[in-house]
C-alpha cells in the first residue's frame, strides 16, 4: 500500500474506489433456465460497503453496513458519506468503474432520496482493455500478474451472511473491499506509463510548461525524438511516473512547453 502515494500533485483531487453490493432476493420456479422478470424480485440490491483511498495519501477510507442496516437493506448512510468523498475528487479511478460502480452508486443515491454527484473518471478496466492484449483484464489478474497480491479469498457465503446481518462477515467484507482498492492503486500505477490519452492529471493552475503533464514531476530525463511529418520534438521521460512526453515546441524553436505523448 501507498507505492504510488505522492505521485501526483496534491492539489489534484485523485479518488480510487470500489464497492461491494448485496445480491438480489428473488422467487424462482427452477435453477439454471428460469427467466428472472421483476415481478419476481423480491428485494433489490444495495450497498454493503465501499472503500476509497486518495492519491497522495497513504490511509484508506471505508464505509460498511451495520447489522441492523443490512437487515434493513438500509445503505443511506455509507452512500452519502461515499458520494461526500466523491465530491471532492477530480477524478475518480475505478475498476469497470463506468459500468459498474458508479452506476450503482448513482442508483443509490437516487432510492435514497440523496444529491446526485458529477465526477470524471478513470476505468482501469478500459485502460487495461485498450492498451494491451492479455489472457484477462480482470483487478485479480492484473494484480497477480504484475507481481502484487491477489484478492482475499471469498466465497459466495460471506455475501449471504452480509445480506442476513452477521457481523463478523460484515467485517470481513469490508476488509475484502480495502485489499481491493490497494490493489486498484497499485495496477492503475503499473498500467500508467504505456497507456495513451490519459487525461492530463495536474491542477490547471500548477501545471508549468517544464513538468510533466501527466503527474507534474519535473524529475526527467531525455529520451529520443517525436517525430510528425514536419516538425522534430524532444522527448522526455518522467522520473516518476514513467510516462513519455514530448517537448511543446519543436527543436530549434525558442518557446518551451510539454505535451503528453
Amino acid at each position: 500500500m501507498g507505492d504510488y502515494a505522492g505521485l501526483f500533485p496534491r492539489s489534484l483531487k485523485l479518488l480510487f474506489f470500489d464497492v461491494e453490493t448485496a445480491p438480489m432476493l428473488a422467487f424462482i420456479w427452477r435453477l439454471r433456465t428460469e427467466y428472472v422478470g421483476t415481478h419476481m424480485l423480491e428485494h433489490d440490491t444495495f450497498l454493503l460497503s465501499w472503500a476509497a483511498k486518495w492519491s497522495d495519501e497513504t490511509k484508506l477510507h471505508s464505509g460498511v453496513l451495520t447489522p441492523s442496516e443490512a437487515k434493513g437493506q438500509d445503505d443511506s448512510r455509507i452512500v452519502k458519506s461515499l458520494s461526500q468523498m466523491m465530491r471532492q475528487a477530480d477524478y475518480v479511478v475505478a475498476h469497470n468503474g463506468d459500468r459498474f460502480d458508479l452506476p450503482m452508486v448513482n442508483g443509490r443515491l437516487l432510492l435514497n432520496g440523496l444529491e446526485p454527484v458529477q465526477v470524471q473518471t478513470i476505468d482501469t478496466l478500459k485502460l487495461a482493455r485498450s492498451s494491451f492484449r492479455l489472457a484477462s483484464n480482470k483487478l485479480d489478474y492484473l494484480a497477480k500478474t504484475l507481481g502484487f497480491a491477489g484478492k482475499h479469498d471469498t466465497g459466495f457465503d460471506l455475501w449471504r451472511s452480509c445480506y442476513q446481518g452477521h457481523g463478523p462477515s460484515l467485517k470481513r467484507m469490508v476488509e475484502y473491499n480495502r485489499n481491493d482498492v490497494v490493489l486498484l492503486e497499485q495496477v492503475f500505477g503499473a498500467l500508467k506509463p504505456y497507456v495513451k490519452n490519459l487525461p492530463r492529471l495536474v491542477d490547471a493552475g500548477e501545471w508549468r510548461q517544464d513538468v510533466c503533464p501527466s503527474c507534474g514531476s519535473d524529475r526527467r530525463t531525455k529520451d529520443g525524438f517525436h517525430r510528425t511529418k514536419v516538425n522534430t520534438f524532444q522527448r522526455f521521460k518522467c522520473s516518476d511516473c514513467k510516462r513519455h512526453y514530448r517537448a511543446w515546441q519543436a527543436v530549434g524553436s525558442k518557446k518551451v512547453g510539454t505535451v503528453g505523448l
